[in-house]
């Protein structure tokens, strides 16, 4: 695991106690630390019990999860997660500090950007319930709220839009969030909805601004603030129909894609995530899919070449549009009335077949 890690001693800190202490990088992310034999003393088993890492901050004194092992004559702790470049850390040993340190910056040169605002449109329903921000480098988590200022009409700044869930929505490299706007706002008739109206108008322009502070987890912020502006349209209440989209299958004996024309743009995140191809024998077939820009149609390309024969595309019901219609229901329901799903099926399915040339 650590043959790209390089040790780095902290210097120039005024408690002489953090020279002591190497932290071990990987990818400019700090992986772990090593603890002299020299601060840890005789200790040689039950580590996890007998040393303490945690944040130095006034009144904290919960211990950071990882794992300790006793490598030669040091003591090595690596995080669940690595540690936050800007922030001090301390160790402890029978309640006692024995040593202190602190994650450096990275150089700004490494700063993170922001890659794409999904949806990418810039026509979008009144009840858009999802956006989806796709980063260089993986961010620091917790913040998105401060971090996003919606204007309406290039004027007036819109509060209590996005929904703040703690902890927020990564996907796990920490690359892409997924933020809400406020569910109980765009479900008509719930109190939300009643005392502060939907988040968002039709026929209204908006801009979108994502700060410049915002920091990746190599402590560098965002090169330049960015702006996405969209105007909106109509409420959405009609499920995707994978029954109309258009299938165009691939050559047999290639890795030609499988390409997928959904009319419409859906959810960014859930397309690569919900569907499948199967062949005759109802075995998967493996590959890869990906979207393209405006999320209106996507490809899948095999691992192995096509071979003749009938094939499957399956559609998880979950997969949902840019309101949140998935493939069974509309996500806003008159709630005085019984609806009537329009499917059962979790799984819809769509036969496409690989001919000979």
């Amino acid at each position: 695991m650590y043959n790209l890690i390089f040790f780095v001693l902290l210097s120039g800190c005024s408690n002489k106690k953090t020279s002591d202490v190497s932290i071990l990088w990987k990818d400019q992310h700090a992986m772990g630390i090593s603890i002299p034999e020299k601060l840890t003393g005789t200790i040689t088993d039950s580590l996890e019990n007998k040393l303490i890492v945690r944040l130095s901050k006034e009144g904290n004194v919960a211990p950071i999860a990882g794992s300790y092992q006793k490598q030669n004559d040091a003591v090595l702790f690596e995080p669940l997660i690595p540690f936050t470049h800007g922030l001090s850390y301390e160790i402890l040993t029978d309640n006692k500090i024995i040593s202190q340190f602190t994650i450096p910056y990275v150089n700004q040169k490494n700063a993170p950007e922001l890659l794409s605002i999904y949806p990418v449109k810039d026509t979008l329903p009144e009840n858009l319930l999802k956006m989806h921000f796709c980063f260089s480098e993986p961010m620091r988590e917790g913040q998105s709220v401060q971090h996003l200022t919606l204007l309406k009409d290039n004027t007036d700044t819109l509060y209590r839009t996005f929904l703040d869930l703690q902890p927020e929505l990564w996907n796990e490299d920490g690359t892409i969030l997924t933020v809400w706007l406020d569910p109980g706002r765009i479900k008509r008739e719930l109190q939300p909805n009643t005392q502060l109206g939907t988040p968002l108008q039709s026929n209204t322009p908006y801009t979108l601004l994502v700060s410049n502070q915002w920091k990746g987890k190599n402590g560098a912020s965002l090169t330049k603030q960015y702006q996405k502006k969209f105007i909106t349209t109509i409420r959405d209440s009609i499920s995707p129909n994978p029954k109309t989209w258009i299938i165009q299958p691939p050559t047999v004996s290639s890795t030609q894609p499988l390409i997928v024309h959904f009319l419409e743009t859906l959810d960014y995140n859930l397309i690569t995530t919900t569907l499948h191809v199967v062949d005759e024998a109802n075995s998967e077939v493996k590959g890869k899919w990906n979207s393209n820009e405006k999320a209106d149609g996507i490809s899948f390309i095999p691992d192995k070449s096509w071979s003749t024969g009938n094939y499957l595309l399956q559609v998880e019901a979950r997969l949902e549009d840019l309101a949140g219609n998935n493939l069974n229901r509309a996500f806003d329901v008159n709630v005085k009335h019984k609806t009537i799903p329009l499917s059962s099926e979790e799984i819809i399915t769509i036969p496409f077949t690989v001919k000979k040339k």
